[in-house]
């Protein structure tokens, strides 16, 4: 189901559970700890893609309207976003921003972000999953590396924070206190208050903390 990809292509480099109707009108809750573990990273995601709304758009000119296909479509936008095409780009990227060239220093930087202290933990642990995601696009990671990466941070957040609505603030305002001047600061913030609520968003299927 590669569909997704082949209408909008992922440009931006700074950057199963099944719904199932019971007996009643009442769904059964959602969980997929993989795809969550992601969209710890999301907002990069869809800013790469060019916003809640263009990414709305994907889903339903994709045709994806029940819980399952939206969670398999955002699986396909969110796990892995970065081609392996943009490798080059990616590892110029990583020099510039951040001094790292190679695997090691990769995860050094990741395991930084990790282990800090910092007001502001949603900016790093978003963060982590966007590097870790771009890691595997440069070669230096495999897939099943960036998994395990992301499999780690997903608890952390849960403990940290209640909701994604809380996850999102205290991202934004770690992003701000980065540099409140950025040319994309408008974009994430405006990412940021609607993460939740926008038309298909997956946000709303599956909790950063289930119910148990």
């Amino acid at each position: 189901m590669k569909t997704l990809k082949a209408i909008a292509t992922y440009t931006a480099i700074c950057f199963f559970a099944v719904t199932i109707a019971s007996c009643s009108s009442e769904k059964k809750q959602v969980e997929d700890k993989e795809l969550s573990s992601f969209m710890l990273g999301g907002i990069y995601f869809l800013n790469g893609y060019g916003g809640t709304d263009a990414v709305a758009t994907m889903m339903t000119e994709a045709n994806y309207t029940t819980d399952k296909q939206l969670v398999e479509g955002y699986k396909e936008i969110f796990q892995f976003a970065f081609e392996k095409s943009q490798g080059r780009g990616i590892k110029s990227m990583f020099k510039s921003m951040w001094d790292i060239s190679n695997k090691k220093e990769l995860l050094e930087s990741i395991n930084d972000l990790k282990t800090r202290d910092h007001n502001y933990k949603a900016w790093d642990y978003a963060r982590i999953i966007n590097n870790a995601s771009m890691g595997y696009a440069a070669n230096w990671l495999t897939k099943e590396e960036v998994k395990q990466i992301a499999s780690e941070i997903l608890p952390l957040a849960q403990e940290k924070f209640k909701t994604w609505e809380e996850y999102y603030t205290d991202f934004n305002k770690g992003r701000i206190n980065w540099n409140s001047n950025d040319d994309q600061a408008a974009s994430f913030e405006k990412i940021a208050k609607t993460i939740t609520t926008y038309e298909n968003s997956i946000y709303k299927i599956l909790p950063l903390n289930p119910k148990k």
